[in-house]
C-alpha cells in the first residue's frame, strides 16, 4: 500500500517522507523510484533499539510533520508518542487486523487519547477498534483499493526460471511466515491434496518470516520437498501471480488481506479463509471458494475442487478481474485518506 501512496498521493498538497524503522527490505528502492524520500532507521528484529528511538526524534523533529501516520503496530504506537515532542503534528494509526495480544490492546488503550484518528479498511477491524475505546479521534473507514503491478514476464519465462514444470498446477500464497498467515495449516493441506491428483502440483510461498525454519522442517516431514517452493520477499510478485494457475489465503485472522484482491486482479480463482472482509472480496463459487480458519479439511476440498474446474477455473479468475476493476481503485482510496488528513489537520489540538 506505501508504493500505491507513493504514485498516487496529491503532491500539490502534501509532501511525504516514508520512514522505515528496518532497513534492506525490497520495498524501500521501489518508493524511491516514484520521487518519494525514504530514511532507513536501521532496526533490527527484536527489542527497540533506543538509538533508533533517538535518531527518529532527531528526524521528526527537522522535518517538523504535520501528519504521522503509523503503519503497523510498532510505528502506530512510537508516532503517538512523537507528537509530545513535534508542535503541532497529529497522529493518526492505521490498523489492519481485527485481533491483537493483550499487551498490544493495554498500549493502545493507554496511548489512545494521543491520537488524532485511526483509518482502518474494513468493518471487522474497525469494530475491533472501538471496542472498549473511549478516546483517541475518529475511526474512519476507508474504502480499498489496490493499483495491481503489470507482470514484466511472460508466464513460460518466470516457470523456466524456478524450475517449474511447464503444465504443472501452480499454487501461490503470498505473506509474512508467521502463525496469522496459516501456512502451516496451507501445507497439510497441499500435502493431502498432492495425494488425491494425478497432474504435478506446486506451492509457491512468497515472504519471510520468523517461521521460515519451522514451516521448511514441515515440508520435509510431508515429504513434499520440491514441490514447496519458498521464494521469500520479493519485488516481481506480479510476474509470480502470472506464473500462477490459483492464490490461496490460509490465514487464521486478517483485517483485509489485500494480496486476495491482487490475486484477483492478477484473473487467479481464489481459495481463502473467511477472515476479514474476505467474503466482501471473494464471491463464493464464482470468483473462488470461501472456507472456514483453520479447516485443513476444508482447505483440502476447496484447493481440489478449484483444480477440478478446468477451464472454468479461467473464468472464475476472469470474471475476479472484473470485479476489481469495476470496485477497487486505489486513486479513491488515496482521495479519502487526503480528505482525513486534512480535517484532522484542522481540528483544534488533542
Amino acid at each position: 500500500m506505501l508504493l500505491w501512496t507513493a504514485r498516487h498521493f496529491d503532491r500539490e498538497s502534501f509532501d511525504l517522507v516514508v520512514v522505515s524503522l528496518m532497513s534492506g527490505g525490497v520495498l524501500a528502492p521501489l518508493v524511491r523510484a516514484e520521487g518519494v524520500r525514504v530514511v532507513e532507521m536501521g532496526q533490527r528484529r527484536g527489542r527497540l533499539s533506543l538509538m533508533v528511538i533517538w535518531k527518529l526524534i532527531r528526524l521528526s523533529r527537522s522535518l517538523t510533520p504535520r501528519i504521522l501516520q503509523g503503519h503497523l503496530f510498532h510505528s502506530n504506537i512510537l508516532s503517538r508518542f512523537l507528537v509530545l515532542l513535534i508542535p503541532d503534528a497529529r497522529s493518526i494509526s492505521t490498523r489492519h487486523n481485527e485481533t491483537d495480544t493483550p499487551l498490544r490492546a493495554f498500549l493502545y488503550k493507554i496511548t489512545d487519547r494521543l491520537s488524532a484518528g485511526t483509518i482502518v479498511f474494513s468493518e471487522p477491524v474497525r469494530r475491533h477498534v472501538l471496542k472498549d475505546r473511549r478516546v483517541g479521534g475518529e475511526v474512519r473507514l476507508v474504502p480499498y483499493g489496490i493499483d495491481p503491478e503489470r507482470p514484466a514476464k511472460d508466464r513460460e519465462t518466470v516457470r523456466m526460471e524456478l524450475g517449474l514444470d511447464p503444465d504443472a498446477w501452480v499454487w501461490i500464497t503470498v505473506g509474512r511466515l508467521t502463525e496469522q498467515k496459516g501456512l502451516d495449516l496451507l501445507i497439510e493441506a497441499f500435502s493431502e491434496a498432492g495425494k488425491k491428483v494425478s497432474a504435478p502440483l506446486f506451492l509457491l510461498i512468497v515472504g519471510g518470516g520468523e517461521d521460515g525454519p519451522i514451516l521448511e522442517a514441515q515440508v520435509t516431514r510431508c515429504a513434499r520437498e520440491g514441490e514447496v517452493v519458498f521464494l521469500g520477499e520479493r519485488n516481481d510478485v506480479a510476474d509470480l501471480l502470472a506464473a500462477s494457475d490459483a492464490f490461496v489465503l490460509s490465514s487464521r485472522w486478517e483485517g483485509g488481506p489485500l494480496v486476495v484482491l491482487e490475486a484477483m486482479a492478477a484473473a487467479l480463482p481464489v481459495v481463502a479463509t473467511r477472515v476479514g472482509d474476505v467474503n466482501q472480496m471473494v464471491v463464493d463459487g464464482m470468483t473462488g471458494l470461501v472456507v472456514d480458519p483453520g479447516s485443513i479439511q476444508e482447505l483440502t476440498e476447496a484447493m481440489i475442487r478449484i483444480m477440478s474446474l478446468g477451464v472454468e477455473a479461467a473464468q472464475w479468475g476472469a470474471y475476479g478481474n472484473k470485479r476489481i476493476l469495476a470496485s477497487y481503485n486505489f486513486s479513491r482510496t488515496q482521495r479519502q485518506v487526503e480528505n482525513f488528513y486534512q480535517e484532522i489537520a484542522r481540528a483544534p489540538g488533542i
